[in-house]
């Protein structure tokens, strides 16, 4: 009996070293890493103009916590694994400097600058 459940510890300690194993191999990072990058792509690319304008507004006056729902919504309409909700921060930092080359997005923050320096 105690020989039996000796084995079984140890086929129980085997299966979990392989799982952890295999859950941080190489292979999982890279997968990982693809999907965070698809993931911040879907987040600056996936924002409506609308969006982009209330970004460059809260950015102007530096408001991080209005940010949060703004990319909480359109988190919603890319696809993530759950392990990405845990990271989510990150991914939005990546987003956002992603955002900060945009053309576009510049040209709305500029503007939006411009039009917090002109208030009194």
């Amino acid at each position: 009996m105690t020989r039996i459940r000796g084995v079984c510890i140890a086929l129980g300690a085997v299966l979990v070293i392989t799982g952890f194993t295999f859950y941080h191999s190489s292979d999982f990072d890279t997968a990982q890493a693809a999907m965070d990058r698809q993931t911040v792509d879907c987040l600056t690319r996936g924002l409506t103009r609308d969006e982009k304008v209330r970004i460059a507004q809260l950015t102007a006056v530096h408001d991080r916590e209005g940010l949060r729902p703004v990319y909480s919504d359109v988190l919603t309409r890319c696809v993530v694994r759950s392990d990405q909700w845990d990271r989510r921060p990150q991914l939005v930092t990546s987003a956002r400097q992603v955002l900060s080359q945009d053309p576009e997005f510049r040209q709305m923050l500029n503007a939006s600058t411009m039009e917090l320096a002109r208030r009194p």
